[in-house]
């Protein structure tokens, strides 16, 4: 049977190859001689050891940061446009390792998806955050410099978990250079506050939205399809200025709350979704 894959431009053989995880695309090293360094040219990152079962076993646990530190090292010099790094067992990340991720995130000012859960001893430049191509951001348990300028104009995807900043990370500034924002999750980020002074940015094309805790007007959410409240308590909502509801949420399919207490306020809430399909509720006593 006639190698069609081989016949095929390097150029496509590495777009089709960027969507496979990294240790598969080395592993075609072996088909041939012309397939030998081919991997180097695939301008995708993908290591996940979330699937695999690493037990007590030391030796697979540095089997895996050794696959992560060489193909950084065969990428030294070229740019990803997507980089995914999730990393489960992060306290065998070496200093070495961690610093070649950074280098790896601020020489890719052309990525379009950057995917990252690490290790808090890993420092995400502020740089990434005017990098104009960006579409997919998700950093989980990393720690973000000072965020102090943000320019996203094509990012549809904002998810946040576990962050660790230095300083106070104000939300609504942030959200001011992601104009185009599909889908936002927000839990659990250190230093997070929420400047609410004037009018609030609009984010007209957010479909889908998870906050931890309340920091935003409930009016941000009002078109959004899906809606996620983790740890509200809902007798803040209605104290703070501007959080009366004296709108609708149209759009609204799904809704989940984890919530402390107040059923009255739960179901006040309610009467403002009128497409709601499902409902998903936890409340906690305290």
């Amino acid at each position: 049977m006639a190698d069609l894959i081989s016949s095929l431009p390097n150029e496509i053989i590495c777009h089709i190859l960027s969507s496979l995880p990294s240790q598969q695309v080395v592993a075609t090293s072996v088909i041939s001689k012309r397939w030998n360094l081919l991997w180097r040219d695939v301008p995708s990152l993908h290591f996940d050891n979330g699937n695999e079962y690493f037990g007590l076993l030391k030796c697979k646990k540095n089997t895996f940061y050794s696959s992560v530190s060489s193909f950084l090292a065969g990428h030294e010099n070229q740019p990803f446009y997507r980089l995914r790094l999730r990393c489960y067992y992060s306290m065998y990340i070496t200093k070495s390792i961690r610093t070649q991720i950074q280098n790896a995130v601020t020489g890719s000012d052309r990525i379009q998806i950057l995917d990252l859960y690490c290790n808090k001893n890993i420092v995400i430049p502020s740089v990434v955050f005017s990098f104009k191509t960006l579409v997919t951001l998700n950093l989980e348990r990393i720690t973000v410099e000072d965020i102090s300028f943000v320019d996203l104009p094509l990012l549809e995807i904002l998810h946040l978990e576990d962050i660790n900043s230095p300083v106070e990370i104000d939300l609504s500034q942030f959200l001011f250079g992601c104009p185009n924002l599909k889908d936002l999750r927000v839990i659990r980020v250190r230093h997070l506050a929420c400047e609410t002074k004037g009018k609030f940015i609009r984010l007209p094309k957010l479909v889908r939205a998870c906050i931890h805790k309340f920091l935003l007007p409930l009016e941000i959410f009002k078109k959004v399809e899906v809606l996620e409240l983790e740890w509200v308590k809902f007798h803040w909502i209605f104290q703070q200025p501007n959080m009366d509801l004296n709108f609708d949420f149209h759009n609204l399919i799904r809704l989940e709350l984890n919530v402390v207490r107040n059923w009255l306020l739960v179901l006040k809430l309610l009467n403002h979704c009128p497409k709601l399909q499902s409902l998903d509720i936890c409340i906690h006593k305290v």
